[in-house]
């Protein structure tokens, strides 16, 4: 179904049930119409279901049994308005199809997932129910027990009121509901109402020109109404009966079973048969009474436990982690651990926040059995958590932790790992939980600077780390946004790549720097890990992309050779739709020709199938540009990367370079044979050595980079080095050092 049939379909379906609404007053005011309304109202209803599941397709059944429920209800009325009386076969049909309608709703609501419930407000709703429905069943029984009684009429008559307590329970309880789920409780009140005003008058349907026909007639058209609304495809879904409102809220649901005693009374004495004892209906309502007043204030006690917990994890949040500390017999002698998940905005972006959700539980689980009894886990929000744990405990439990997480987490028929970095901060004396919080920030934040997966209990001089890291954060927005020319200026040097065989210098790594003002010429390990950190990695690439292709340019107007150019892109920049278009576009405005850049995507950085970047990638090497995978051998699946991405050259890690004198040559034959299959070339990254350059070539790779051959250069100096002009003859050479 689509959006341009949903639309008109909402518009009849309003249009219709303004119609109907206009034959049920008409029907109040003109008998004739009365007469007939109810089985044209009855036929138009059928053809609206049918016409709502022809047009959307619902996958569940219970529309085409709400069809039989009506053809039901409408043989009856047609029976009735050509005999003029209720005959048996009208309460046959009635009963029909008043049993469909109850296997409809049972299995609405039954259908799908769930779960089972064992808390004190559920035992008091069961409790609630229960008096009401024993209260009915003795009134039945009394009444089917005496003389010239009509037992049918108070058995309707009483399963109608409790009924429709229920059907109000369940509108306050339940939220999300759709506008075809709403219109199937109006129809379903009306229904109710319908059949309790028959039943008052002794039989099952209402006779011709009764005002209470208008009912008849408006109430097929309701169910009707709602199977023309785009949203009648999820009305009767699993999910849509179990988005419940809260405790608090759903109490209000429960309210109208205070009037089921005296209107069970009431009915039986309308009826004309034999009621129950005088002081059971006023019994039965104080206990039903009593029973809302234990309803709610359970209500309120789970109302503040929701406002002290964390409704995901249902550990405490912040305010129940200050009550936490409040009450402490005293501040010292407790400590504060802050624990910061690592990459798990990767899990939730590649896998969604289902998934997100479910490894949150999962850490959850864990945490509970690293802190024990005696501590108090808490969630801050995201992927942040806290203990509060003796100080004697606080690092054994960091560690215990710490320990857990070594195994994978199975979720979602997925295998995830994860680390975290831990802060701890001991509580002296006057000790404030904002300090502690502070301070196990500050220690924390010093655990990931190490290198993740470890716990690291606060010291004074972190704190000049801390600041020194977030100066650099606000210079690197400044830089980066190019608001102060203070903070410096980012450097682009440029690494060759080179034939093996020959030395031939084939292209070149752009590689970045920060030239700080105070701290010079800043690596990349210095300053990349606060632009990930800060969510800058998308602002850094088109920097460094800018830069590059401006430069190759420049080189191009000075006469010079140019090469092709490889250059980074962090996973924030493929989660963008329009950076195919972008790169094109700064290619055609400097007019390069789209060979000339080769982009590099990491296997550290996993793509999962519904972002953008496959189909971005897919563009640019239809446009010209090459597609390397970096980091090859250290990453995720890498034969999935080869199958979704236009990979044309496969980059070896370093680490896998380093790694041949221990055993791994078998291992790059075999990448190999497997990228000669696939028409793939290898470069190989770190060579430092000849012997390693030698042992490559052995191995059938045709290229390289490292330190053997150059650092990587300046732009003067790459220019000056490497670079010729356009109409010298031969190659660009480097002569590998020693």
């Amino acid at each position: 179904m689509t959006s341009s049939r949903a639309v008109p379909g909402a518009r009849v379906a309003w249009l219709l049930l303004a119609a109907a609404v206009l034959v049920a007053v008409l029907m109040t005011v003109e008998e004739n119409l009365r007469s007939a309304g109810t089985v044209v109202a009855g036929v138009a209803g059928i053809a609206m279901i049918v016409l709502g599941v022809w047009r959307y397709r619902p996958t569940a059944p219970s529309w085409s049994w709400l069809a039989v429920t009506l053809t039901f209800w409408t043989v009856g009325a047609l029976v009735v308005h050509r005999q003029g009386q209720v005959t048996t076969t009208v309460a046959v049909c009635v009963w029909a199809g008043q049993a469909v309608a109850a296997g409809v709703v049972l299995h609405a609501v039954l259908s799908g997932p769930r779960q089972t419930v064992r808390s004190l407000a559920a035992g008091l709703d069961l409790a609630i129910i229960a008096v009401v429905l024993v209260l009915v069943a003795a009134q039945i029984i009394r009444a089917g027990t005496g003389e010239g009684s009509n037992p049918t009429t108070v058995l309707v008559a009483s399963v109608d009121v409790v009924l429709l307590g229920m059907l109000v329970r369940f509108s306050v309880a339940r939220r999300g509901l759709g506008p075809s789920s709403l219109l199937l409780l109006a129809a379903a009140f009306v229904a109710i109402v319908y059949d309790l005003s028959s039943a008052l008058q002794g039989r099952r349907m209402s006779l011709p020109g009764e005002a209470s026909q208008a009912l008849g007639a408006l109430m097929p058209l309701l169910f009707g109404t709602a199977a023309l609304h785009p949203s009648m495809t999820w009305a009767f879904g699993a999910e849509t009966f179990a988005r419940r409102r809260r405790p608090s809220t759903a109490l209000l649901g429960l309210l109208p079973l205070v009037l089921v005693p005296p209107a069970v009374g009431w009915v039986a004495e309308v009826g004309g048969a034999r009621s129950l004892p005088a002081w059971s209906v006023p019994a039965a309502g104080a206990v039903i009474a009593g029973l809302c007043l234990l309803r709610g204030s359970d209500a309120l006690r789970s109302s503040e436990h929701l406002a002290e917990h964390d409704p995901l994890t249902d550990l405490a949040n912040r305010r129940g982690l200050a009550r936490a500390f409040d009450e402490a017999p005293t501040a010292a002698g407790f400590s504060l651990l802050l624990i910061d998940v690592d990459e798990f905005k990767q899990v939730n972006d590649t896998h969604g926040h289902d998934i997100g959700d479910a490894l949150l539980l999962r850490l959850r689980d864990r945490l509970l059995l690293a802190t024990g009894p005696e501590g108090l886990a808490a969630r801050l929000g995201g992927d942040e958590f806290v203990v509060l744990t003796r100080t004697d405990q606080a690092a054994a439990v960091a560690e215990r932790f710490l320990h857990t997480l070594q195994d994978p987490f199975v979720v979602g028929g997925l295998v995830l790992r994860t680390g975290a970095s831990v802060g701890i901060a001991d509580a002296q004396a006057g000790t404030t939980l904002a300090d502690l919080l502070t301070h196990a920030d500050v220690a924390m934040y010093a655990a990931k600077a190490a290198g993740g997966m470890q716990a690291l209990a606060f010291q004074t001089d972190m704190r000049i780390e801390v600041a020194r890291r977030f100066t650099l954060t606000s210079q690197i927005r400044q830089l980066l946004g190019n608001e102060n020319p203070d903070v410096g200026r980012l450097e682009i040097c440029y690494q060759p790549l080179v034939d093996l065989r020959s030395g031939e210098v084939v292209g070149a790594e752009a590689l970045v720097r920060w030239l700080h003002p105070e701290m010079g010429l800043l690596a990349p390990d210095a300053f990349l890990g606060l632009v990930s950190s800060n969510r800058l990695d998308a602002e850094l690439d088109s920097a460094v992309l800018r830069d590059v292709l401006t430069q190759m340019a420049r080189w191009r107007d000075q006469g010079l050779r140019v090469l092709p150019i490889s250059v980074n892109l962090t996973r924030d920049s493929l989660d963008d739709p329009r950076l195919a278009d972008q790169v094109l576009a700064a290619l055609s405005s400097l007019e390069l020709p789209a060979s000339l850049l080769h982009l590099e995507i990491t296997e550290h950085h996993q793509l999962s199938a519904d972002t953008p970047a496959e189909r971005t990638l897919q563009v640019l090497d239809a446009a010209g540009v090459q597609i390397y995978l970096d980091d090859y051998g250290t990453g995720y699946t890498s034969l999935e990367y080869l199958h979704r991405f236009p990979i044309r050259m496969l980059k070896l890690d370093r680490s896998v370079v380093t790694s041949l004198d221990g055993g791994q040559v078998q291992l790059v034959a075999a990448v190999n044979a497997m990228a000669v299959t696939l028409d793939l070339e290898i470069l190989a990254e770190g060579i430092e050595t000849q012997e390693q350059r030698e042992q490559l070539l052995a191995l059938g790779i045709r290229y390289g980079q490292g330190y053997l051959f150059s650092h990587p250069l300046p732009v003067a100096d790459f220019a000056k080095s490497v670079l010729t002009t356009a109409d010298s003859a031969g190659a660009d050479r480097i002569v590998p050092a020693g």
